[in-house]
């Protein structure tokens, strides 16, 4: 017999267990109690579970969905979301896998459900739930800046397993760099002076008021509050560098880059993670982009990814002369609460969704 029930942070090392041997990491115990602990939001989701564990007879913990709390805004009125993280069943019990998700999404209390980091298998399932695709088939294919050309070349030749993919990613890498210089791929000079901070700063909390003060775009809260709780892993660890453009002692807008290294490819990646600036500025978006393709550079990354499906943020980067390909299957899947709210969020234009909002 299977049973569904909250998870608690006592179930931490069951659940590290089962990450482990469904393949998706290792859980960092301390930091994950502190994600919870530090919220900056914590007394508006009071009462609202922090995941659910499928729970085997003796107590042993089988499978695991995490509750990752989200507050969001949209014509001046605050929307209270859920994002599902961390969906592991163990193999014999995956008969009961739907449980888990189906208690997701029938939680109540939440203004929107979402479900944006799904495999294959995750989007079939959520498709035959009849779940609603997020609008934003751009998002579907990523920007990429080869900063190392070769390694760039190699990458792109192991992903459509060509063989001899290692010798010829020299030519092929010459090739690339030859292209990137006429079309000036991520090249240009900024219009505003853009440099690295080494943390998050009382003008961040300025600059969220001004970024959402006349936006009708649904967009996570963004104070220097709730920043600081979504990047202290990728921080503390080094592998976060906030890039901001400046006028005078104000900032114009900012994104952060976070390091990683992607598995497929075997590239090292920079994914722009964030990136804001109020009224989505063309000039400054390209110039944080400019800045954070030289930054990558200087950190020795063979490549920076960038995702976004918002138009106004995908012109600036388009116009920087991109590399794209298309992922076979969709990730992002949402429930709105209401007819109305889903009616609000059925274009591209009324979603600002990025890597900060995937867990």
């Amino acid at each position: 017999m299977l049973r569904i029930r909250e998870a608690t942070f006592d179930d931490a090392g069951a659940i590290s267990r089962l990450n482990q041997r469904n393949g998706i990491g290792v859980l960092d115990e301390p930091a994950w109690r502190e994600c919870w602990e530090a919220h900056p939001f914590a007394s508006e989701f009071q009462g609202v579970p922090i995941g659910w564990v499928l729970e085997a007879d003796g107590g042993s913990v089988v499978g695991n969905l995490d509750n990752i709390h989200m507050l969001y805004e949209i014509g001046g009125r605050r929307v209270k979301a859920v994002v599902a993280a961390a969906w592991a069943v163990d193999a014999e019990h995956r008969g009961k896998a739907l449980q888990l998700m189906t208690t997701f999404f029938r939680q109540p209390g939440i203004d929107l459900w979402l479900n944006v980091t799904a495999t294959p298998a995750t989007a079939q399932i959520l498709t035959v739930m009849k779940l609603a695709r997020i609008p934003i088939p751009e998002y579907g294919s990523p920007c990429f800046w080869a900063l190392r050309p070769r390694a760039f070349a190699h990458a792109a030749l192991r992903r459509r397993s060509i063989r001899g993919a290692a010798v010829l990613a020299w030519p092929a890498g010459f090739a690339l760099l030859a292209r990137d210089i006429w079309l000036r791929s991520g090249r240009g000079p900024t219009t505003s002076p853009v440099r690295r901070l080494g943390q998050f700063d009382e003008r961040f909390d300025a600059l969220w008021t001004t970024t959402n003060a006349a936006s009708k775009r649904l967009r996570a809260v963004r104070t220097r509050s709730l920043l600081e709780w979504r990047f202290r892993s990728e921080l503390r660890g080094g592998r976060a560098i906030i890039v901001v453009a400046e006028q005078g002692t104000s900032l114009l807008g900012y994104a952060v880059i976070v390091r990683r290294k992607d598995m497929d490819t075997g590239m090292a990646l920079y994914d722009v993670a964030d990136l804001q600036a109020p009224g989505d500025n063309p000039h400054t978006l390209r110039d944080l982009l400019l800045g954070s393709i030289k930054i990558a550079r200087d950190e020795g990354a063979d490549a920076l990814k960038f995702s976004s499906g918002t138009p106004t943020k995908r012109a600036p980067a388009e116009a920087l002369r991109p590399y794209s390909y298309r992922l076979p299957f969709w990730q992002q899947y949402f429930k709105a609460s209401t007819p109305e709210l889903a009616a609000e969020l059925s274009t591209a234009d009324a979603w600002d969704f990025s890597w900060f909002d995937a867990f």
